[in-house]
């Protein structure tokens, strides 16, 4: 579902008969950015928002306390967690347990929306006593959008999952909110330089973008691309910023997807003797091979495995002293 469509189901879903929804879409498709739009056009319509991230909690007292905290201010100092008996809204709410509350909760305006993010990042696989929470929490008057990347749920976890979700949700709505004109703002001055390649590197993550981008910024404060380089050099060498962000932060993908192609031994050589550690060589080593692998109809700079190791340097430690000699070689305007 697209951006305009999607929030709009969410504006919907505050006076609907609905209860708890899931929004669900892959890492940096734009999720939050959206909830915060709708938080902001309802800031002034009396309803309350309480988010909570589910990253790392391990039970349900875990978010209760999370929840109560959110309400009561991040300032509270508690000696223990708080049981999930316990309603976090305090006397903000009607807490009256009787069936006819209950029954009439779907015909009330919503003035409590909680938002439960990261559920891929829950570390209990517990849904019973998910839903169980879950539907306490409704009994508060409060309405519940949970928000998850399904993609990085374990087989197992998403099995277990499954099981529950049609019972837990009313409704399952499928963030697809990457378009063009948002990628044109993303991406900002550089966007005259994207293409099909870069486009496909990016997987549809605005935050892959956003890092492509401000790393960009950085060397170009450190070179003065724009005064000192051609556009097409900035291009090419945007090409080899987005393969890096884009696998350093994909790597598990890479693994997954290839038996491939690899450096030379020799090449291999020169990058381990030039990065600090290990893992670095790994990084840096993975990169160049995505980079091979794809095969991209792409203009090829000489030695561009030692343009990973320079933009590794320049990212990881802010060391561009590789970065501006690999540059040099470069021709200028």
């Amino acid at each position: 579902m697209n951006k305009e469509s999607l929030l709009s189901e969410l504006k919907n879903f505050i006076n609907s008969p609905y209860n708890i929804i899931l929004l669900d879409g892959p890492w940096g498709s734009g999720k939050t950015y959206l909830l915060h739009e709708l938080i902001k056009e309802n800031k002034n319509e009396g309803i309350r928002f309480y988010y909570v991230s589910l990253h790392g909690l391990k039970n349900i007292d875990e978010i209760n306390t999370s929840l109560y905290m959110k309400v009561h201010g991040n300032s509270t100092k508690f000696a223990e967690i708080v049981p999930n008996v316990i309603n976090p809204f305090g006397n903000e709410v009607d807490t009256m347990k009787t069936l006819e509350y209950l029954l009439k909760i779907n015909k009330l305006r919503a003035d409590k929306i909680i938002i439960l993010d990261d559920l891929e990042r829950y570390a209990s696989s517990d849904y019973d006593a998910f839903m169980s929470y879950l539907t306490s929490l409704i009994g508060t008057g409060a309405k519940i959008i949970v928000v998850s990347n399904l993609l990085d749920f374990g087989t197992s976890e998403l099995y277990l999952f499954n099981q529950y979700k049609e019972k837990i949700f009313d409704r399952i709505y499928k963030a697809q909110l990457f378009d063009n004109k948002t990628l044109d703002e993303k991406f900002g001055e550089y966007q005259k330089y994207v293409d099909e390649t870069i486009v496909y590197l990016t997987r549809q993550n605005y935050r892959l973008i956003e890092k492509i981008v401000y790393f960009m910024n950085e060397i170009d404060k450190e070179i003065d691309l724009k005064k000192n380089y051609s556009d097409q050099f900035i291009k090419v060498l945007l090409y080899y910023v987005t393969m890096f962000i884009s696998t350093y932060y994909e790597s598990a993908r890479s693994y997954l997807n290839k038996v491939c192609d690899r450096l030379s031994v020799e090449n291999e050589n020169v990058l381990r003797k030039m990065l600090k550690t290990e893992s670095a060589f790994l990084d840096v080593n993975l990169i160049c091979i995505e980079h091979l692998n794809l095969k991209m109809n792409k203009p090829v700079l000489k030695d561009d495995y030692l343009l990973f190791e320079a933009l590794y340097e320049a990212y990881m430690y802010f060391e561009f002293d590789n970065l501006k000699s690999y540059i040099a070689n470069v021709n200028k305007k």
